[in-house]
Order: structure tokens, then C-alpha cells, then sequence
């Protein structure tokens, strides 16, 4: 993610609270115009300590990870035989996100398991939002409709 991708991210947060340009510069003890430069994205660089406090100004979180993963950070426990209710939002997330190919395969074959549909309701919800600022949400959603139309996946 690039300084442009988290201005415009901070902008939807900013305009979802409601906030000016203005209250949220002050709040985040930056410049008015820093903080209107950032979210237009021409902002060249930005120290990553005044990037932290607006940030945390519009409840966002700085994340710093490896670049490519070995295997899952988490080990994707909701992903067992009984996946149902405890496949939240957040633990979707963080198998599309962090997940290798086998914890997606998973999660695909929770999606088939659930005849209510509400795992793969939830994963099409956080697919969309993700897929705006992540490059392995754009490709996981851009092979989900093939997957879910597949037979069952091979485990």
C-alpha cells in the first residue's frame, strides 16, 4: 500500500465521521493543507509518525507484515469442520489477506459446506471492501465467482 492508497482510505474514514479537513488536521496535530494533499494523493512523503496519528485519528491501524508469506501468520482456526458461526468478518479478512492457497481453498470449501449462505454473504461483503485497497483481495475476488461454480475442492 502506498501513501496515495492510505490518503484515500483516511478521506472515506474522514467523510464517514463526519469530520472536516479542518477538525481532523487538529486532532491529528498536522496542517490543514498536509492533511488535503495526503488524501488527493499528491503528497510526496509524509513522516510515518504524522501517518500514525491520523490514522488513529479515524480509527485506522498501521500494519507493517512480509511482503510475501511462507504460510498463513495466523493459523486459521476457523477453518475447521465446524466453521459456521465462528467464521466471522474479522477472520475472513484474515484469511484472504494472510491466507496461502490452501486456507482460501478452505475457506471456499466452508462456503459450499453452509446451505444457509451466510459464510459465502459474508465473504462477498468483505471481498468487495478489500478488494478496493489489497492486491490479494483483487485476486481472490477475481477468482471467487470460478471457484464457488467448481466442484468441490480437491483437499
Amino acid at each position: 500500500m502506498n501513501l496515495k492508497a492510505i490518503g484515500q482510505l483516511i478521506a472515506e474514514r474522514r467523510r464517514a465521521k463526519a469530520l472536516t479537513l479542518s477538525e481532523l488536521a487538529a486532532e491529528a496535530r498536522v496542517g490543514r493543507s498536509t492533511l488535503a494533499a495526503l488524501e488527493a494523493g499528491t503528497l510526496a512523503e509524509l513522516g510515518l509518525e504524522k501517518v500514525g496519528r491520523i490514522c488513529a485519528a479515524v480509527d485506522l491501524v498501521l500494519e507493517a507484515r512480509p511482503l510475501e508469506l511462507d504460510r498463513p501468520i495466523l493459523a486459521h482456526r476457523h477453518l475447521t469442520e465446524r466453521a459456521g458461526r465462528a467464521l466471522t468478518k474479522a477472520a475472513i479478512d484474515d484469511i484472504i489477506t494472510r491466507g496461502d492457497t490452501q486456507a482460501w481453498r478452505a475457506l471456499v470449501r466452508a462456503m459450499r459446506a453452509d446451505g444457509s449462505g451466510r459464510i459465502a454473504r459474508r465473504v462477498r461483503e468483505v471481498t468487495q471492501v478489500l478488494a478496493r485497497h489489497d492486491e490479494r483481495a483483487r485476486a481472490f475476488a477475481a477468482i471467487l465467482p470460478k471457484l464457488v461454480r467448481k466442484q468441490p475442492v480437491r483437499r
